[in-house]
């Protein structure tokens, strides 16, 4: 159901779709063999049979303050004849944000290409380099944590069982080894039975938690495929919280590939 990222992250919406993305991956140097299988068996249950899907989601910043926004999004998601996934973002509301738009193109081992699509300038952003790691449309997201390249860089390890937000959950902590991720250690809390994660830790290079992403409601879906309804990124270095919904969800409609283009962006 989904190849995009950490939270990614999932695929049926444009953030959650990403988080199972980066669970796979080939097997690296100095890594525990059994944990590396274990996200393999998330991403393999998620993904068997996905082709298409779309979904209302709604996206809330909520700052230290209590001030909060929040967005709505079109979420499209099509898995091209090269087996790679291709999503869509369009924002809905509000006024401020509408037609803003995402597109991320799988290239594989967790590395995407994406463009961002601003109305009011009528500019196509391609997102590279530092870049990845800006807040998306200001929120505790990270552009570099909807591609979810993060797991697939590092050496996992398994590292004991431990509940998660009251689920027994597996617990595997995975070591960033490229130099140019703002992230030194990922540690996930993986609940087999669901065959998605239920909490992921983001620490820094110094070993400082900076984000906690936890995921609150998961809807069982046809095939022992999981949907992540509900989510929320706690950004504990400014003390806000970003929280995901998904709605709507439609895995029925044919989409064209041709809407997922960055020529289409904005049309």
């Amino acid at each position: 159901m989904n190849r995009q990222g950490f939270v990614k992250l999932a695929q049926l919406l444009a953030i959650a779709m990403a988080t199972c993305t980066a669970l796979a991956g080939d097997a690296l140097a100095g890594e525990d063999a059994a944990a590396r299988k274990l996200l393999q068996s998330v991403f393999d249950k998620n993904s068997s049979g996905f082709q298409t899907g779309q979904s209302k989601t709604s996206i809330t910043l909520t700052l230290a303050s209590g001030k909060s926004k929040t967005w709505t999004t079109l979420a499209r998601v099509i898995r091209g004849a090269d087996g790679k996934l291709k999503t869509r973002a369009t924002f809905l509301e509000p006024a401020d944000s509408v037609g803003t738009e995402l597109l991320m193109l799988e290239q594989g081992k967790g590395e995407a290409v994406q463009y961002l699509w601003l109305p009011k300038t009528k500019r196509l952003r391609r997102i590279s380099g530092a870049q990845r790691n800006e807040p998306f449309m200001g929120t505790d997201f990270s552009f570099g944590d909807l591609e979810g390249k993060n797991a697939q860089t590092g050496a996992a390890q398994l590292v004991g069982a431990e509940t998660a937000g009251g689920v027994p959950c597996t617990k595997v902590e995975v070591a960033i080894a490229d130099p140019a991720d703002v992230y030194g250690k990922v540690v996930l809390w993986i609940d087999e039975k669901a065959s998605v994660p239920r909490k992921i830790q983001f620490h820094d290079k110094a070993g400082q938690l900076v984000k906690t992403l936890e995921v609150e409601r998961v809807k069982a879906l046809d095939g022992g495929r999981s949907l992540m309804e509900k989510l929320r990124m706690l950004n504990h270095l400014r003390n806000s919280v970003t929280t995901v919904e998904t709605r709507d969800v439609d895995s029925k409609t044919a989409l064209p590939d041709s809407l997922f283009t960055p020529d289409a962006l904005g049309k």
